[in-house]
């Protein structure tokens, strides 16, 4: 009766975990690129037309780097005139007092910073980052409005805006200037354009290089990265952008710097997810029949510890954070910090092997059910549970299955027992 009311609470606690998601505080957007872009005119005559023909605009777009923060890639816009050429970057972010405080609570503000065009080319070829420079055809009316805009932008007043990195970055930021001067006409050819792919499929294919990043990533956000989107959204990648400019105006490519290729063919997440849960689950089975419980109670110490941790991240950033991506994420009803109950009687089981581990038992067999659960909704309604979480459970379910079903303690025993007799004969003096 006990352990049924046990299951029960904890299939409830569990459920509400997952069932709304307590936005943070909205706070301002000091810098809104639409609106203050819609201030300034890009059409129309500008009174001294021959100034303009010395003033020209590029897209530089940078490869992704070696840096996390650089996997991406970067977009810059290069202003050249008689009096030199100016990179304008949305992509600067200072180190102050309460950054990692900000970061956490997902109000980071970027600024819009200036620097030589020439400095900031040459640190990415000294990077070994493939460097494009695309010209953006524009009149003269359009290059007023957008050099009135760019020194309306870089006022100290005017410089921070809330960072967003599927809405609003630095190739966002460029993005609509390219769409304002073109009078409209880049955005409304690019909405037209649907890619078959969503934010995190795109996002998903620039963190290849390091599978417990992506993995991470793709666990603490939330379905409303997973809605098919047009051109127009999916240039919030540089790479994306700078091709659909190129498209858009039939642009020939202009390489600075060819630089270190990056290959963004890999294996599917959920596939390689898959294998590597498949490889974790046969060596603790292995562990658990012939006996070794200190060395399996420590790789699924490991393994719990590192689950437990990420479902209170994503906890946390769901119900108290701004950072929206994360919201209404269905993980958490079948990954959450119950897991930390199997880690601890695992870390237990390492100091203390043959302790009784029921309460792993019970809580693998309850998140178990909850993940098939999630499944079958799934299944049944696929247009309200669109969240793209299939290498979670790929993840996962092996394991939970090896922990919500183990061996008889019988056959456990007998391999222990075996191990002992065989150790004891070996070392049993030979008269």
């Amino acid at each position: 009766m006990r352990k049924g009311l046990l299951s029960v609470i904890l299939v409830f606690i569990s459920s509400l975990l997952c069932a709304a998601s307590v936005r943070g505080v909205n706070i301002e957007d000091t810098f809104e690129s639409t609106d203050n872009l819609s201030l300034f005119s890009f059409t129309g005559d500008a009174d001294d037309a021959s100034y303009y023909d010395d003033v020209h605009f590029y897209l530089v777009t940078q490869a992704p780097g070696d840096e996390v923060y650089t996997w991406f890639g970067h977009t810059g816009l290069m202003m050249e005139s008689p009096h030199g050429s100016i990179m304008f970057d949305w992509g600067t972010f200072s180190f102050s007092p309460s950054f990692y405080l900000d970061f956490c609570f997902g109000r980071l503000y970027y600024i819009v910073n200036t620097n030589r065009a020439d400095a900031v080319i040459n640190r990415a070829v000294s990077e070994n980052r493939k460097v494009e420079i695309t010209e953006l055809p524009m009149g003269a009316a359009a290059k007023k409005g957008l050099m009135e805009f760019l020194a309306y932008n870089t006022e100290p007043e005017n410089r921070n805006y809330l960072y967003h990195y599927y809405l609003d970055n630095c190739a966002t930021r460029v993005r609509d200037i390219v769409d304002f001067t073109s009078g409209g006409a880049f955005r409304a050819w690019a909405e037209g354009i649907m890619t078959g792919m969503t934010f995190r499929d795109l996002s998903t294919l620039y963190m290849n290089r390091n599978w417990i990043v992506s993995f991470t990533l793709n666990f603490l956000e939330g379905s409303s990265i997973d809605r098919q989107l047009n051109l127009y959204e999916a240039c919030f990648l540089p790479d994306v952008l700078n091709s659909a400019v190129k498209t858009f105006y039939a642009l020939d490519d202009n390489v600075v710097s060819r630089g270190e290729e990056e290959d963004l063919e890999s294996l599917p997440l959920v596939l390689t997810t898959l294998m590597i849960s498949l490889s974790l689950t046969l060596i603790l089975f292995l562990l658990r029949h012939f006996g070794h419980e200190r060395l399996y109670g420590l790789v699924c110490a490991v393994i719990w510890l590192y689950t437990g941790i990420a479902s209170s991240v994503l906890f946390f950033m769901m119900f108290f954070t701004n950072h929206d991506v994360t919201y209404f994420n269905e993980n958490l009803l079948f990954v959450n910090p119950l897991v930390f109950i199997i880690a601890f009687q695992s870390i237990a089981a390492i100091f203390r092997p043959g302790k009784n581990r029921k309460a792993s038992l019970h809580i693998a067999r309850i998140l178990l059910i909850l993940s098939v659960t999630d499944l079958v909704l799934k299944g049944l309604f696929p247009l309200s549970f669109i969240q793209n979480n299939a290498a979670v459970f790929a993840f996962i379910l092996p394991l939970y299955l090896l922990t919500a079903f183990p061996e008889k303690e019988g056959n456990i025993r007998s391999q222990t027992e075996k191990q002992t007799h065989c150790m004891k004969a070996y070392l049993q003096p030979v008269e």
